[in-house]
């Protein structure tokens, strides 16, 4: 994964320039609690927390006809069923028939432009530019999606490339001028997979073994090897403090960049181990702000029950806790690998069982929030348009207010669920989309992934492309 641009060029000129990217709700939000409204051009929202996803026009204001166009053309592609299963073998052979240059002539302005923010500084920072111009900040995520083999001799320089694309990516993040930087970061993408797996099966609950998770922060913080941890080989505690060696580096950018990492989640098999370094990280870089945020899978049935005893955990250590909340994005895998090895499903029953865990898991931060400001952000990461709802209402019962600095954060992926956002941050709200970074080559397979594995969510966009069609109907077929 080579990048075709010299990040050192570009943030070097950048020392010589002073971004003034303003916000709509930074020029048109009135500050005065005592007030019941305010205002933004051609809007109207009141502090009950109601908004109107209605507005197609509102909604579409920032977008170009032809992105209009677009957008309505993938998002009904992405609605077929067939394309969404299979679409990376039909994307596969459609490079091979067309040949890599014009394939890739084709989807530059097409699938990739609709999905993906850019492959350099310049054309990322134009895409940042034009959500910021409506209230929609960035939320930068690397596509680091190759599986990587930890059996080969390669294997470390492979893991230190990939630590090198995210220390250049949390720089770029942080030099595009944007209130309150975010990126989401991938801990597998530095460390074998087969470490992972071990390290979950050995702590299965890592905010149940505290003193676990002080010798991981302990070692991030001083350099001081782990020498033991359960039953891992010597090879594989090795291999864990090279990646702690890692992960200590992320964390050092972060802290003085001051910028907002999130951490992924992925299986359940690898999930304790991400949990274990992501609470390892909070201790290590949450003094007095959440610089580190863990991701909790709400359609797993223990989460919420995770999320309280990881907040425990935080507040016994004094520091402040971040948590990003979404549905999740691997539950028919889940369920195949439970039928398969033959253990409990731990995936939520339904749709609504599921959704009955993300409201609690949100009742549970928004409440901190409330309780103890400054310590405590949650990120709502949904496209689901009644979960946005009840967040914003819960916020308006509970008194947060709508542009507190990381306190309440609503995120959506980048070219899915515009009207949402938008809506959003033309409302005040704190407001992310979450924009891939990469070439064309990097980013078909984590597309391809996400293609497929929320094939539930983008089988549901009729309200969008509704939305789409309405504004493009009123622009194209405006005689006025």
């Amino acid at each position: 994964m080579h990048r075709g641009v010299s990040f050192q060029k570009h943030l070097d000129r950048l020392q010589q320039r002073t971004w003034n990217l303003t916000l709509h709700r930074q020029q048109n939000t009135i500050a005065s609690a005592e007030r019941d409204s305010f205002a933004i051009p051609g809007h109207r929202f009141t502090q009950n927390g109601s908004i109107n996803f209605d507005d197609a026009e509102k909604a579409c204001q920032s977008k170009t006809t032809w992105d209009l166009l677009r957008s309505s053309l993938i998002l009904n592609a992405c609605s077929v069923e067939t394309f969404a299963k299979h679409n990376y073998q039909i994307l596969s052979w459609t490079r091979r028939l067309m040949g890599r240059s014009v394939f890739n002539a084709m989807m530059r302005p097409t699938v990739y432009k609709q999905f993906v923010g850019g492959d350099d500084f310049t054309s990322f920072q134009e895409t940042v530019s034009r959500l910021q111009t409506v209230g929609v900040r960035p939320l930068v995520m690397v596509t680091l999606e190759e599986d990587v083999k930890d059996d080969g001799p390669d294997a470390d320089q492979l893991f230190d490339r990939n630590l090198k694309i995210m220390k250049d990516c949390m720089e770029m993040t942080a030099a595009l001028g944007s209130q309150n930087p975010m990126m989401q970061i991938k801990p597998s993408g530095l460390f074998p997979l087969a470490l992972c797996k071990s390290v979950s099966a050995e702590i299965p609950f890592p905010s149940s073994e505290p003193e676990v998770v002080e010798k991981i922060a302990n070692s991030m913080e001083t350099s001081k090897e782990v020498t033991k941890l359960g039953n891992l080989s010597t090879i594989e505690v090795a291999q864990l403090n090279k990646a702690l060696n890692r992960i200590k580096q992320i964390c050092k950018v972060a802290m003085e960049r001051k910028l907002m990492i999130l951490v992924d989640a992925e299986y359940t098999y690898l999930n304790p181990c991400l949990n274990l370094l992501a609470l390892a990280m909070m201790l290590h870089c949450n003094g007095s702000e959440p610089l580190v945020t863990n991701t909790y899978q709400n359609y797993l049935k223990e989460t919420p029950n995770i999320l309280l005893k990881d907040i425990e955990l935080a507040q016994t250590h004094g520091v402040t806790f971040g948590a990003k909340l979404v549905r999740g994005a691997y539950i028919y895998n889940e369920r195949a690998l439970a039928k398969e090895k033959g253990y409990p499903d731990p995936v939520c029953e339904t749709f609504e069982k599921t959704t009955k865990n993300y409201n609690r898991s949100m009742d549970i931060m928004m409440e901190k929030v409330a309780k103890h400001p400054g310590k405590f952000c949650v990120t709502i990461a949904s496209h689901n348009e009644d979960t946005v709802k009840r967040g914003t209402n819960k916020m308006a019962e509970l008194g947060i207010p709508r542009s507190s600095d990381q306190r309440v954060i609503f995120a959506q992926s980048y070219g899915m669920s515009d009207f949402i956002s938008l809506s959003l941050g033309q409302a005040g709200y704190m407001t992310y989309k979450s924009i891939p970074y990469g070439t064309i080559d990097e980013a078909l397979p984590y597309l391809s992934r996400r293609l497929n594995e929320n094939s539930s969510i983008l089988g549901g966009v009729r309200r969008e492309r509704k939305i789409i069609r309405s504004a493009l109907g009123r622009r194209l077929f405006s005689f006025n």
